[in-house]
């Protein structure tokens, strides 16, 4: 029993954490690098209380768990069902009892740094009496767990047999262009990632949305949008491996940099079109006209200087994670100012200005898959 646990560690549970080291980290830095040393511990109380003690805080993290528990679901399935894990197959000569066992640990495993920060909410939350919101916690989250191990042990049970349920793939029209190849690959070849992210950040935009009053800032509306760009930037870097692996020709082609570089912002302003419908209804709660086109537009800024970057020759994997951050965290500071159009200019012009310089003198030297 130890030596399988022991293996499903080491080749399901570590290559999930070294998969997604960047965002974790970026995660940690965004929970814990941003506030001073001397009031992180006060902060992360009154994060905690107000979590237990509003029930629409403590659904949107109940929605962020759900979310990452799905995240690391597919990832389990997708990677259990490559040909290097055949041999994890076999544990369907196991009793079921105990294969759903050892992928009850295995999803354990992938939450634990979302139940090590919930350690402290039962800490805090015992302490101040919360007792039904912190029963509501557990029953969620061994339902998540209980849940990915029941799916996890019918899938290996079950491989002869056709899938019960599976995204639709969805061909798009107007393929014949740059914007339309790239967006094709997304509804196609990253369904499930384009699902997760759309799913976060329509549900976080949606409940910001239903407790808008005529009167409220404009940065309500902005930092929500901000954060729900932050669960597209894995897509971007999707698209840039696909364009690796299968878009180098476009360099060939008698197309001027300007032209690609408008692709791309297009295909990027189309992505957060579905959030930016879904505020039409905030217009005049919090929310002009205007600010509603600027948005799409500063999401295009934000994925393009992301995908600019990416550009860089020879560039260092880990320091994309301190790129984003900064790129965050400068923008953050911008919407608080008042000064989005201004970010979203500056995010434009940087971005060209990089894609420019970058585009025609990169070569990627590893394909990822």
């Amino acid at each position: 029993m130890k030596a399988v646990t022991h293996m499903i560690i080491n080749a399901w549970v570590m290559p999930f954490y070294k998969d997604h080291a960047g965002l974790l980290f970026f995660v940690f830095i965004l929970m814990f690098g941003v506030v001073e040393s001397t009031q992180i511990i006060f902060y992360h109380q009154s994060l905690i209380y107000g979590m237990l003690s509003s029930g629409i805080f403590l659904i949107v993290i109940l929605i962020i768990w759900l979310l990452y528990s799905a995240k690391s679901l597919l990832f389990l399935l997708k990677t259990g069902a490559e040909d290097s894990y055949q041999f994890l197959h076999h544990l369907a000569v196991l009793p079921a009892r105990q294969t759903f066992h050892y992928f009850f640990i295995a999803s354990f495993l992938t939450f634990l740094p979302v139940f090590i920060y919930t350690f402290f909410i039962y800490v805090i939350g015992f302490k101040n009496k919360f007792y039904e919101a912190l029963a509501i916690v557990f029953i969620f989250q061994l339902a998540l767990w209980l849940t990915s191990a029941g799916v996890l042990n019918y899938t290996l049970r079950n491989q002869h047999r056709p899938a019960l349920f599976s995204i639709p793939s969805l061909t798009l029209p107007f393929q014949q262009n740059l914007t339309g190849i790239c967006a094709g690959h997304l509804f196609k070849k990253e369904k499930p990632a384009l699902f997760l992210s759309k799913a976060f950040s329509l549900v976080v935009i949606y409940i910001v949305k239903e407790t808008l009053e005529v009167d409220d800032d404009f940065r309500i509306v902005a930092i929500t949008w901000l954060f729900a760009l932050l669960s597209h930037t894995y897509l971007i870097s999707k698209i840039k491996i696909f364009e690796d692996s299968t878009l180098s020709f476009v360099r060939n082609l008698p197309l001027s940099i300007s032209a690609i570089f408008t692709s791309y912002l297009i295909l990027f302003l189309l992505l957060m079109i579905p959030e930016a419908i879904l505020l039409i209804g905030t217009v005049g709660r919090g929310l002009t006209v205007w600010q509603l086109i600027l948005l799409p537009l500063f999401s295009s800024g934000f994925f393009l200087a992301i995908h600019s970057y990416l550009l860089k020759p020879n560039r260092n994997p880990d320091k994309f994670v301190t790129y984003l951050f900064w790129v965050f965290l400068v923008c953050f500071m911008m919407v608080l100012s008042k000064l989005i159009w201004v970010a979203t200019g500056i995010l434009l012009l940087f971005s060209f200005w990089l894609f420019s310089h970058r585009y025609y003198n990169y070569e990627p030297t590893k394909i990822e898959s």
